[in-house]
């Protein structure tokens, strides 16, 4: 047996050496306090690209444990096979009499070794087996509750307009209620008050599975109001030809929202900061990558340069600043929300466009892209729009399920199981980037009476150290992929330079009141009044 055939099957047997891979991540945060512990919730689970398994970090290390023992295990047996076929050695002119002990016990290795390979191979196929039936048993359960939820909704439909239009707005408006306790006109105050007294209403993966239902029932809702058949509604399915599902849901509770000054798209503008804040170094881990997006607004830019090698570029995109499905000054809005999630030009988009245009990033310059909440489902329309070179995604707490991504992007889309905001954009369809789910609170656990505790950015900071220091190849791999972006150039002598810019609607008053821009919000926009202010849609 040869050395490295001695090393990769020691590397693969549970109790000695961890099977190869990135080596450990390490997390070093902004805080400088080092990883925050998630004291409470549960363990992550991945879902790699290509599969419809979700297993556990511990799982997934114990899947490619079981792989790389198969291997081990088949190469050593090769070794032994070419030593087998150069022999039989007791037949060589003067061999010593332990060269024939030493035939037979080569003869019995390869033999147990060719036992161990089958039976690490049949265990390691028997593992993936049970995954995928026990994924697909689920995936057909999940099928049949958005069928009957889609009966249900075309039936809703049926009945009229304003029912209509209480199913496409229920998502948002408890949304809007659950993250800033503004309740909508006709709904007590009190409901919110009970909302923040008793949050474990709101998070609870249950919860979370019906609102992803109502949300991506919603089409059928409107197919109902428009008397189409429902089996033509049934056979549509979700998010066909790119107008069903959610994102008809969304487009539709825009337009009947219009005549009444809601959820209307505007120009936008951005402003440099002359100043910007935090590190001027890339981000390391998960952790660190979080709490560098920006909150109020403010579109993070980092540029990293080395000596001979185009620009590269890192973009933090930041949340929701206001619920309110009035446009005001804030393009980081409910309406943006909305339009986003519909696949609509939304205003945040289109200020991240004007911020990266600025800031010089041009169509082949490799660009990594960061955010969370809105900011993460923004960032992952801005990765699938094939406008940029994007080679990275990292997204938080986004609705980004009905997103088809492009294929080869590093990164990961990292959700709390608890947490209703990714919910609104239904069940996760795309399978080319790495998913992370994790329950921000677990049975049993304290949860803090806020608004919608697992969306905070806490709750997600927990989660993401869980993934720094999660074992399994699959999650540090990406997360190594994420971290070298940067900290490459800047090993070959490179610099970091930061951008940063405050965002706005322009003419945003007009369109509140029923007078602004139209659906699709590609206005060329006028000045904003502000000394160097940038305003306008991208030239993309």
């Amino acid at each position: 047996m040869s050395a490295g055939s001695a090393a990769r099957l020691e590397a693969g047997v549970p109790g000695m050496h961890p099977p190869p891979g990135p080596d450990p991540v390490p997390v070093v945060t902004g805080r400088g306090l080092g990883p925050t512990p998630p004291a409470t919730g549960g363990e992550i689970t991945v879902r790699t690209p290509g599969s419809i398994v979700v297993v556990s970090d511990a799982l997934q290390l114990a899947r490619e444990r079981l792989d790389a023992l198969a291997s081990g295990l088949a190469s050593a047996r090769g070794d032994l096979e070419v030593a087998q076929r150069q022999g039989p050695w007791a037949h060589v002119a003067g061999a010593p009499a332990a060269a024939r002990r030493f035939d037979g016990e080569l003869l019995a290795a390869t033999e147990e070794l060719r036992r161990a390979t089958h039976r690490a191979e049949r265990l390691r196929d028997d593992l993936r087996t049970a995954l995928t039936a026990y994924a697909a048993a689920e995936q057909e359960a999940a099928r049949a509750q958005r069928a009957l939820g889609a009966g249900a909704a075309w039936l809703l439909g049926g009945t009229g307009l304003p029912l209509l239009a209480v199913a496409q707005a229920a998502p948002w408006v408890l949304l809007a209620f659950a993250l800033e306790g503004v309740p909508p006109a006709g709904i007590p105050a009190e409901l919110g008050d009970l909302l923040v007294a008793h949050p474990e209403l709101v998070t609870n993966p249950a919860f979370v599975d019906a609102v992803r239902l109502v949300a991506t029932s919603s089409d059928d809702a409107t197919l109902g109001a428009l008397h189409a058949p429902l089996l033509a509604s049934l056979g549509l399915g979700d998010d066909a030809l790119g107008l069903t599902g959610v994102s008809l849901g969304g487009v539709a509770l825009m337009a009947a929202a219009r005549p009444f000054g809601l959820f209307r798209e505007t120009p936008v503008a951005v402003t440099p900061l002359p100043a910007p804040s935090g590190p001027t170094r890339p981000a390391v881990g998960m952790e660190e990558r979080l709490e560098r997006v920006p909150d109020a607004g403010v579109i993070r830019i980092e540029r990293y340069d080395a000596p001979g090698q185009p620009p590269r570029w890192e973009v933090y995109v930041p949340p929701t600043v206001t619920f309110s499905p009035g446009a005001g000054r804030e393009p980081f809005d409910m309406t943006s929300n909305v339009a986003g999630v519909a696949g609509l030009d939304a205003g945040s988009i289109r200020a991240v466009q004007v911020a990266m245009d600025d800031a010089g990033i041009a169509g082949s310059d490799e660009v990594q892209f960061t955010g969370f909440s809105q900011g993460g489902m923004v960032a992952a329309r801005l990765a699938a729009s094939g406008d940029w070179n994007a080679v990275g995604l990292a997204s938080y707490g986004g609705p980004t399920g009905n997103i088809a991504l492009p294929e080869g992007l590093a990164g990961m889309a990292i959700r709390n199981t608890d947490d209703l905001v990714p919910a609104l954009a239904g069940p996760q369809t795309d399978d080319h980037l790495l998913q992370i789910e994790r329950r921000a609170f677990a049975p049993g656990d304290p949860i803090p009476p806020q608004a919608a505790p697992a969306h905070q950015r806490e709750a997600y900071l927990a989660t993401a150290s869980a993934v720094d220091q999660a074992r399994s190849g699959a999650v540090r791999e990406q997360v190594a992929r994420l971290d070298a972006f940067g900290r490459d150039y800047l090993d070959a002598g490179g610099s970091v330079t930061v951008f940063e810019y405050e965002t706005e609607r322009v003419g945003a008053t007009a369109a509140a009141a029923g007078g602004g821009a139209g659906g699709s919000g590609a206005g060329s926009g006028a000045g904003s009044g502000e000394p160097g202010a940038v305003s306008g849609a991208s030239s993309r």
